[in-house]
């Protein structure tokens, strides 16, 4: 199984473009689908998308919010016969977790120098609460070695569309926000450690203040 992600090409696999136009109306049928702060999405340019993660359906979501294709991280484990075809084929390429992957890495900065959008959800891990956990460096890292931006995402209702441990879909409204681009070199090309945990501080705010916007919205 080939586990290098799929190069950059001008034209889009038109599967992904399928699910970019099918998803919303989906949502929307079982129960509703909102999306905020397109326009903080640089029409063209590479750039980090981190998201909060609350379900399996995120990635898609996420991608399906977008007008412009991205790339994402998928572990290393989903590469295997016909799944992993496929998830590469929808612009995924793996990652080994547990530890620093220096490859998947290096692609993921060689695709952001590339011009391309990678989404990322810094939690690692699905949130079984819906609250915000602790977010890794990683993110913050890959934008700054690449010089591009980190655009903060949150979402909301993902894990009532698909819950942990289900099997099919449920009814349930999604939204998608997104928040100002996030300047990764404010500390420099090479920022140390603390700097990328200021970095990721600011965007975790971000996060959590996207995700008050939501509830308030629907508290209206």
């Amino acid at each position: 199984m080939i586990k290098t992600p799929e190069p950059p090409r001008r034209w889009t696999w038109p599967h992904y473009r399928l699910v970019q136009y099918a998803l919303p109306r989906m949502c929307r049928l079982l129960g509703g689908w909102r999306v905020h702060g397109h326009d903080n999405v640089p029409e063209q340019g590479g750039a980090v998308i981190a998201s909060n993660h609350l379900s399996f359906m995120d990635p898609p979501v996420v991608g399906s919010a977008l007008r412009r294709r991205t790339y994402y991280f998928a572990k290393a484990e989903l590469f295997v016969p016909i799944v992993g075809w496929v998830i590469r084929k929808c612009y995924a390429f793996p990652v080994e977790r547990g530890g620093a992957d220096t490859t998947a890495a290096k692609h993921a900065i060689r695709l952001l120098r590339a011009g391309e959008l990678l989404t990322l959800f810094p939690e690692g891990t699905r949130s079984r609460d819906g609250k915000l956990q602790e977010l890794s460096t990683g993110g913050a890292l890959l934008a700054s070695r690449a010089g591009v931006p980190i655009i903060p995402c949150a979402l909301r209702g993902t894990d009532l569309l698909l819950p942990i441990g289900a099997r099919f879909l449920h009814r349930g409204k999604v939204t998608v926000s997104f928040a100002p681009p996030i300047d990764s070199l404010q500390y420099g090309e090479k920022p140390g450690k603390r700097e990328l945990e200021l970095l990721t501080q600011q965007l975790s705010e971000a996060i959590l203040g996207l995700q008050a916007e939501q509830e308030q919205f629907y508290a209206r």
